[in-house]
């Protein structure tokens, strides 16, 4: 067999009756550091091939698979492919493409910057799922605030019965569009904007994968809740990010229920639980951005086995208090504010029945995530107050102030 390089491909052809990986696995290393947006090994030339020289394959799959190479495998001639399907592993792993062309193209949507080039700037990552649009227009005000780039992230979903680096043409260009229609949506906002794509046999795995590696500043998604309709997958999408990745999160449910109550108040709410403190700073950016009010909520809990208006002053206190330093945070960014307590027996229906009253735009809910680790029947309340609130729901999970790592 011989091996000849021109460019980003490496052309093989004459006979493959031995094991060659050796000898093109030098030329695959030196030309992927020439060409670190991937490389096409072009196969067209090969005339003939036996069991042997088919392991060559094999071995290439392997090296591709455990160093998630960016190297394609086109023009495979049908006879040659024929053999190596008789290799178990070899074809099943090897990505294929039936054009020089389509290999560099699915390259090209792969190509990106190396996850520890991303490492090294803050940014608020934005994955493209669910309800994106909305996503990119929550997470503008927050990039400026914190002076961040804004990372758009296209998880590209494989068949587990297909290898990761495999061509999908109409996967990939529907990844090319989505990316340029989000990055046009951003055109005008004057942030630095950069488009990554990552291959993943699920969308939360490729998410929170691209986030324990590169760890930006927020991950900041969002679902439409018909999208958590079942509860579990609300659950799910919680715990992957926050339990298996080191960034805070920020997760918005969007759209509100079918009403004919009229439209959404322009007021944020906060209600005084968990990490309100993040709470308020973070709907402060947003009320400045959308010179919007921001309401404060103070839950006060009254026994079953009491009144609802019966005196309860060491609570009324602490509401007070509570409240109090809630609007510090608010004042000092010259936004509008309003208090509000709300008598109820449990804290959640509390705040949906206030938000269902005074229909607020967005309602903020926010912990620490220590404190979630253990409060798994929490979720249950956090889902049902996501899918009954008149409004975008967020969901934001900070590390704890006194963590190490901040």
């Amino acid at each position: 067999m011989i091996i000849h390089v021109r460019g980003d491909v490496i052309e093989l052809s004459g006979s493959l009756r031995e094991n060659y990986w050796p000898a093109l696995k030098s030329a695959v290393s030196l030309q992927l550091k020439r060409y670190p947006n991937g490389i096409v090994i072009d196969g067209h030339g090969l005339t003939d091939i036996d069991e042997t020289g088919a392991r060559t394959f094999l071995e290439a799959s392997d090296y591709i698979e455990a160093q998630r190479a960016r190297v394609v495998v086109a023009r495979l001639p049908e006879h040659i492919l024929e053999q190596i399907r008789q290799i178990p592993g070899a074809r099943s792993q090897l990505p294929l493409a039936a054009t020089v062309e389509e290999a560099r193209e699915s390259l090209a949507v792969g190509a990106g910057e190396a996850a520890i080039e991303i490492h090294r700037r803050l940014a608020i990552l934005v994955p493209l799922v669910g309800d994106w649009a909305k996503a990119l227009e929550y997470a503008v005000p927050q990039a400026r605030a914190r002076r961040t780039e804004i990372h758009l992230l296209y998880v590209l979903e494989v068949p587990r019965a297909l290898p990761l680096g495999v061509p999908l043409p109409d996967k990939e260009r529907q990844a090319r569009e989505t990316l340029a229609e989000a990055e046009r949506r951003l055109k005008r906002t004057g942030l630095t904007i950069r488009k990554l794509t990552v291959r993943s046999r699920t969308s939360i795995e490729g998410i929170t994968k691209f986030v324990s590696e590169t760890e930006p500043e927020l991950l900041l998604a969002a679902y439409p809740k018909s999208h958590f309709e079942r509860g579990h997958e609300l659950y799910s999408v919680i715990s992957a990010f926050f339990q298996e990745t080191k960034s805070d999160v920020a997760i918005f449910c969007t759209g509100a229920p079918e009403s004919g109550e009229g439209p959404c108040q322009p007021a944020l709410l906060v209600p005084m639980i968990g990490a309100w403190e993040e709470a308020v700073e973070f709907a402060a950016t947003q009320a400045a951005a959308e010179k919007a009010e921001i309401h404060l909520l103070y839950v006060l809990q009254v026994p079953r086995t009491q009144p609802l208006d019966v005196a309860l002053p060491d609570e009324e206190q602490n509401a007070q208090a509570t409240l109090s330093g809630a609007e510090k945070i608010v004042r000092r960014h010259g936004l509008t504010v309003r208090r509000h307590i709300q008598r109820s027996r449990t804290l959640f229906d509390g705040i949906a029945k206030f938000a269902v009253r005074t229909k607020p735009k967005l309602l903020l809910l926010s912990y620490f995530r220590e404190d979630m680790i253990d409060e798994n029947s929490r979720y249950g309340e956090i889902i049902t107050l996501c899918n009954e609130a008149p409004c975008d729901v967020a969901l934001i999970f900070t590390r704890h102030l006194s963590s190490p790592a901040d």
